[in-house]
């Protein structure tokens, strides 16, 4: 099997491997901060709607009269009264649109900062189930090793909205290259998801980000087959923020190890 199969054959892996040993608790954190956090953006969703619907209301509105008109005079008032409506409405989906762009392109970052130290764990954890080696906690070391998970997300964040807009500009000059350009995208983000669950990996071995990437380059096989399972099951409402992040996390070990022939990779 490639590199690619193992890393698909790893995720697909990874939900019984969590509840075959007792691993299955950590869904319960993603769930309770998947509510916390749309709790949150619907706060925020509205209040900005609010806003830019009240700045959009003084700017670009029409003075509509109060009082009732007959004649070309009554039927331009509703024609103004029309159009206000429409305003809004397009406002609205114009707002809605955008919030979903930028969380979908953002949102799997502020999943994966906040969820760092779970990962890390549910990596970690893995690791030993495999290995019979244990990892006893270290302060100095579990602040170390998140502080730089989330220097490595915040790093490919930027990294990925900078790829985002090069693409962008280059579909604009090109509008025929539209659908190439979706699929450049997808690859991309899918390369970004997988590339930081292996990371869990490379930071036990005591790889620096450059050392990382490298060696997640030599393995793109492995960290783009985790990346397509991670990046399709995000896109599944509720139900993605819950299981994606750590079935990648557990899966990243499982296809690591069985990719370099470890005893207990294929197995677990």
């Amino acid at each position: 099997m490639g590199d690619l199969g193992k890393g698909l054959n790893g995720f697909g892996r990874a939900f019984g491997f969590a509840f075959r040993h007792r691993m299955g608790w950590m869904f319960l954190v993603p769930i309770a901060l998947s509510a916390l956090f749309a709790v949150g953006v619907f706060a925020f969703g509205s209040w900005l709607v609010d806003q830019v619907g009240a700045w959009a209301a003084g700017h670009l509105g029409l003075a509509v009269q109060a009082a009732d008109l007959d004649g070309w005079a009554g039927f331009w008032n509703d024609v103004k009264a029309a159009i206000n409506g429409a305003r809004d409405l397009l406002v609205l989906i114009a707002l809605k649109l955008a919030l979903f762009y930028l969380l979908s392109l953002f949102g799997k970052y502020v999943v994966l900062i906040v969820l760092s130290p779970l990962l890390a764990y549910a990596s970690e954890r893995t690791e030993e189930v495999l290995t019979g080696v244990a990892h006893p906690f270290r302060l100095g070391r579990f602040l170390k090793d998140l502080v730089r998970g989330i220097g490595m997300a915040l790093r490919n964040g930027f990294l990925e909205l900078a790829i985002n807009v090069g693409v962008w500009v280059g579909t604009l000059l090109l509008p025929l290259a539209a659908p190439l350009s979706a699929l450049v995208l997808w690859g991309v983000s899918a390369w970004f998801y997988g590339f930081s669950m292996f990371d869990y990996v490379f930071e036990r071995r005591r790889l620096g980000i450059g050392a990382s990437a490298r060696t997640a380059r030599s393995r793109s096989g492995l960290v783009m087959g985790n990346g397509i399972l991670f990046s399709l099951l995000m896109k599944v409402p509720f139900v993605g923020p819950v299981f994606a992040p750590l079935l990648a996390a557990i899966g990243a070990v499982l296809a690591w190890y069985e990719a370099e022939g470890t005893p207990g990779g294929r197995a677990a």
